[in-house]
């Protein structure tokens, strides 16, 4: 096993906490899509309306988990089961976090379904972290993915 060049824990993502009004302001936007599609007669789209309702309730209410990374020579392990080595990765960017402890680090990923990766660093450990990513992968400018946006619009 690879001797690690640094090691931390994070939370799994920034949680923000959701008010009653907007769990209601939730329901109230899929009613109002809901009856649209009724009344266009699209069924199909009204389950999956009702389900993707479903699914931002219960994940809206659901805190973070904290994860452990480990940066060693051949890339990033996460939680001891998921690695990216660093040919897997095309580049990385770093922007301040939702709060003075943590920075966000932002990995764009060559290949898969998934094009990038956001992590939490804590700000004692970035100018480190930062430090052995550069070695191995090219440093970019942030830039805000649509579900980025998305995800701060909607509070999520």
């Amino acid at each position: 096993m690879e001797k690690p060049i640094i090691e931390w824990r994070a939370p799994e993502f920034y949680y923000r906490e959701k008010g009653v009004s907007w769990y209601w302001l939730s329901i109230i936007a899929a009613i109002v899509i809901l009856s649209v599609s009724v009344w266009q007669k699209n069924f199909l789209f009204a389950v999956f309306v009702v389900i993707a309702e479903i699914l931002m309730l219960v994940w809206a209410g659901r805190k973070p988990r904290e994860v452990s990374f480990i940066l060693n020579e051949k890339g990033l392990t996460i939680s001891g089961n998921k690695f990216y080595p660093y040919s897997a990765i095309e580049a990385f960017s770093v922007r301040e976090g939702h709060s003075e402890e943590w920075y966000d680090i932002s990995l764009k990923l060559r290949h898969g379904f998934r094009h990038h990766l956001n992590i939490q660093t804590p700000t004692k450990n970035l100018s480190k972290i930062e430090e052995a990513i550069s070695r191995y992968v090219e440093k970019t400018e942030p830039e805000d993915s649509f579900l980025d946006s998305l995800e701060r619009l909607i509070g999520f």
